[in-house]
């Protein structure tokens, strides 16, 4: 009416074993305002380590909501899990993007790259091939030239998995506008924040992302991932006679941390190097619990995950919700 234009919504839904987060955003002034946030607890065992074992329970109750706040019909923005992922990084001749991913194609059904039939696949360029610049650099002024050679990091899932969950949403009612992984949704924040704060990211940071049911780890060498892991966390079966929850998640996760920072470090950096920041990501209550359970196993930076610039409005309930913001960027 009166020829004015109405703000583009988005919306993001990341799914777990036990719940679904779900937001609507709009942008304004390059930051997010957030119009609607829920959460909707699954029956328990109708997901499992990601994978969908009673479909038909998910389905029932997520469109009875969907319904019940009118989202029916909306594209929305969802994850699957890190925990079928697969990251590789290889070395390809430079060529365009059709090119090099019918060539990814080839090198992944062809042979043992992946540990799973029919991968669905998306690529990041990194840019000049490590070994070709060196040699670049050292062969300065010499005659002839071969064809250049560029590093590309590739992400991989079973095709099963996609589908799965693309079609569940379907059968909800909803359109899947795309599918993204929580690392990634995570990432695309911090880079909104970083460039709405002018401040500069240190050169290797890592996400401890924390659910009840599970902690996501990825870790970043220059804003490129390079090492993801999903950790299952059975609190029950971990708490002793009157231990606190949190308590005893954090004492499992503390213990899976040093590990994964001595592997990162050992196996993964080439220079031995340590993570010089870690962003704590999840419901404010349990990143500020776990904060100092976790200072055993990290002596580093640990800081909660920053969405303040992001966000036009500052509640810390929306701490909860940060992978579904990250998803819904994609749309706004």
């Amino acid at each position: 009416m009166f020829g004015l234009r109405r703000k583009k919504s988005a919306y993001g839904m990341h799914i777990t074993d036990t719940q679904i987060k779900l937001v609507e955003v709009e942008s304004n002034s390059q930051q997010m305002d957030v119009l609607q946030r829920h959460i909707i607890s699954l029956d328990e065992g109708s997901i499992r380590n990601g994978k969908l074992l009673d479909e038909e329970s998910v389905i029932h109750k997520l469109t009875h909501y969907s319904k019940s706040h009118q989202f029916q019909g909306m594209p929305v923005h969802i994850t699957i899990p890190t925990s079928n992922l697969i990251l590789r990084k290889s070395v390809f001749p430079a060529m365009k993007d059709q090119e090099l991913r019918n060539m990814i194609d080839v090198e992944l059904n062809g042979g043992s790259q992946v540990p799973f039939k029919n991968p669905v696949f998306d690529f990041m360029r990194l840019g000049q091939a490590e070994s070709e610049a060196a040699a670049a650099h050292e062969g300065e002024g010499k005659k002839g030239k071969t064809p250049r050679q560029e590093s590309v990091l590739i992400f991989a899932t079973p095709l099963e998995v996609v589908e799965g969950y693309t079609s569940l949403v379907q059968k909800s009612g909803l359109t899947p506008a795309s599918v993204d992984i929580a690392p990634l949704a995570i990432l695309r924040l911090l880079a909104m924040q970083q460039q709405l704060s002018g401040t500069s990211l240190p050169k290797i940071f890592m996400f401890l992302q924390v659910e009840p049911d599970y902690a996501d780890v990825s870790i970043y060498v220059q804003g490129i991932p390079v090492f993801m892991r999903s950790i299952q966390m059975n609190v029950g079966y971990l708490m002793d006679t009157g231990s606190e929850k949190i308590d005893a998640y954090g004492r499992n996760l503390s213990m899976e941390l040093g590990r994964i920072l001595n592997y990162f470090k050992y196996s993964v950096s080439s220079e031995q190097e340590e993570v010089d920041r870690i962003y704590l990501i999840g419901e404010a209550a349990w990143t500020a619990g776990l904060a100092p359970l976790l200072e055993s196993s990290y002596s580093g930076e640990l800081a909660v995950f920053p969405l303040e610039r992001v966000l036009r409005a500052n509640d810390l309930a929306f701490h909860a919700f940060t992978v579904p913001l990250g998803l819904a960027m994609k749309g706004v």
